[in-house]
C-alpha cells in the first residue's frame, strides 16, 4: 500500500498574536504523530505568516511530492496563504478551523478560526478551486473524524489510481454478473486490469519444489486438522497457496480475481481457503471472477488495513432482524471464532478442494458493494452487529443484526440491481467510504 503524503501547516496573518499559533503548531504537530502513522506528515517547524514562509513550505512541501494539505487556523489567516497553496501545488486543501479558546470579556479576540475560514473559503469558491472546510480542533471528534475520514478517503484514491489488478481467468459458467467494463474502472478509480491465464497458474503449481510444499502442507496441518480433507486435497491446497503467492509477484498485480470453477474444480482445487489464507497475508483474490467485489474489498483494505469478506447475502431472519451471511470458505483465519472450532474440510457444496468451515467473530461490521451501473459506479453501504453465533449450515457465516430492516435492505439491494457479494468489514467505517466515494464521485446508496 502506498502512503499519503499529507503536509500540515498552522497559519497566522498580520499582528495577531503568536502564543496561541505556537501552541497549536506543537498540539497539532503531536495530533498528527499519533494519528496519522500510516501517512508521511510533512510539518515545517515554524508557523507560516510571511509570503516568504509560504513559499518556502510550498517549495519543500513539492520537493516531498505532498498529495494533500491541511492549513490549521493558528490564528486569523487572510486569503493569500489558502490561495498561494492551491494556485501553485494543485492540490487539495483541507482548512481546518478550530474552536475559539475561552473568552475574556475584557480581552481581545484571539484567534477568530471560524470567520477566517469562513472568508478563505469563499475566496477559493470565487476562484474556483475545491476545498473542505472542517470546524472543531484535536478535542472535538467530530472535526477530527472528518479531518481522518478526508485523510482515507485521498489515502483510498491515490492506491486505486495505481491499483494493479490480475486475471486468473475470466468469470465462471453464466455469472453475468462478474462481468466488467475495464474502461469504466480506469475512468473511475484509474486502475489498469490485466490477465494471466490459469494454465499458467496450474504449471506453477506443478513445478514447485517438492520440500516447499510439504513445509506448507506442515504449516496447515499444525494449524487445522486436515483428515476430514479427502486425499490429495491438502497437497493440492498448498500447491495453489505457494503458486498464487508467486505469480501475483511476478505479474506485479496489487490484488486478482480468480475463476475458481469450473476447471480449478476439475482438478480438485478449489480455492476457497487459499483465498483465505492469502487475505490475511495482504494479498487479495477475489473468487468467481467478480472484479467489482473485488475492488470493493480494495477500498476497503486501504481504508482500514484489515481483512476482509466476499459473501453472499443468503438469509434474512425476520424476527431477530439478523440478515445471513455465506460463502463456500474464503473467510481470512483472523475473522474466524476459534471457540466454534474453525476446521478446514472439502468444499461445502460440490467438494473438490479446500475450505474453512466456521463462523466469524462478532463485532460492529460496516457492509460495501460497489456496482458498475450501465457507466456509473454506485455504492451500496450498510452496517450492523455480527452476532456470537456457531455456523449452522457448511461454509464460511456470520450473522449481522442490521442497523436497519434487514428485509427492507434485501429487497432494496435487489430492487436496485446491486449483485449477490457483498463485502464485510469488521469495524464502522461508513464515514471513510463515504468520503472516499465523494472523492471519486461514486453516489452512496445508504440503507
Amino acid at each position: 500500500m502506498q502512503k499519503l503524503n499529507v503536509g500540515l501547516i498552522v497559519t497566522l496573518s498580520g499582528r495577531w498574536p503568536r502564543p496561541l499559533p505556537e501552541q497549536r503548531l506543537q498540539e497539532y504537530r503531536s495530533w498528527a504523530n499519533e494519528n496519522l502513522t500510516d501517512m508521511n506528515v510533512i510539518i515545517p517547524e515554524h508557523v507560516l505568516s510571511t509570503p516568504m514562509e509560504v513559499q518556502e513550505a510550498i517549495r519543500e512541501m513539492k520537493r516531498q511530492l505532498v498529495d494533500v494539505v491541511v492549513m490549521v487556523y493558528g490564528a486569523f489567516t487572510g486569503d493569500d496563504i489558502a490561495a498561494s497553496i492551491v494556485q501553485q501545488m494543485q492540490v487539495p486543501l483541507i482548512l481546518w478551523a478550530p474552536h475559539e479558546p475561552p473568552f475574556e470579556r475584557e480581552e481581545r479576540l484571539l484567534a477568530n478560526a471560524l470567520c477566517s475560514m469562513t472568508m478563505n473559503a469563499s475566496a477559493l469558491h470565487r476562484l474556483g478551486y475545491p476545498y473542505h472546510a472542517v470546524y472543531g480542533g484535536i478535542e472535538d471528534p467530530r472535526g477530527t473524524g472528518k479531518v481522518l475520514a478526508l485523510l482515507r478517503g485521498y489515502l483510498v484514491r491515490k492506491n486505486m489510481a495505481s491499483l494493479s489488478i490480475g486475471l486468473f481467468g475470466y468469470r465462471p459458467t453464466n455469472y453475468y454478473v462478474s462481468t466488467f467494463n475495464e474502461a469504466d474502472i480506469r475512468r473511475t478509480f484509474g486502475a489498469s486490469i490485466n490477465e494471466t491465464d490459469l494454465k499458467t497458474v496450474f504449471d506453477v503449481m506443478a513445478s514447485l519444489n517438492p520440500e516447499e510444499v510439504e513445509a506448507d502442507m506442515a504449516d496447515v496441518s499444525a494449524r487445522w486438522n486436515p483428515s476430514k480433507l479427502p486425499e490429495g486435497h491438502l497437497e493440492n491446497h498448498s500447491r495453489l497457496y505457494l503458486a498464487l503467492k508467486q505469480q501475483m509477484k511476478t505479474d506485479g498485480y496489487d490484488c486478482a480475481i480468480l475463476k475458481c470453477w469450473p476447471e480449478m474444480g476439475n482438478l480438485h482445487t478449489t480455492p476457497c481457503s487459499v483465498i483465505g489464507r492469502l487475505t490475511d497475508e495482504g494479498i487479495h483474490v477475489g473468487c468467481e471472477g467478480d472484479v467489482d467485489a473485488e475492488i470493493t474489498q480494495m477500498m476497503m483494505y486501504f481504508i482500514s488495513g484489515k481483512p476482509t469478506f466476499i459473501t453472499d447475502m443468503i438469509n434474512v431472519i425476520d424476527e431477530e432482524n439478523v440478515m445471513t451471511f455465506w460463502h463456500c470458505g474464503n473467510a481470512a483465519p483472523s475473522l474466524h471464532q476459534e471457540k466454534y472450532h474453525p476446521e478446514i474440510r472439502n468444499h461445502p457444496l460440490l467438494g473438490q478442494g479446500t475450505a474453512f468451515w466456521t463462523a466469524l467473530k462478532p463485532g460492529r461490521v460496516t457492509i460495501c458493494r460497489l456496482h458498475d451501473d450501465n457507466g456509473q459506479y454506485r455504492m451500496a453501504l450498510m452496517s450492523g452487529e455480527a452476532l456470537d453465533r456457531d455456523r449452522d449450515t457448511r461454509g464460511s457465516m456470520a450473522f449481522v443484526r442490521m442497523d436497519h430492516n434487514a428485509r427492507d435492505i434485501a429487497e432494496r439491494l435487489i430492487c436496485e440491481g446491486f449483485p449477490h457479494h457483498v463485502v464485510l468489514l469488521w469495524g464502522d467505517y461508513r464515514e471513510e467510504l463515504r468520503t472516499a466515494a465523494s472523492l471519486m464521485s461514486i453516489p452512496v446508496l445508504e440503507l
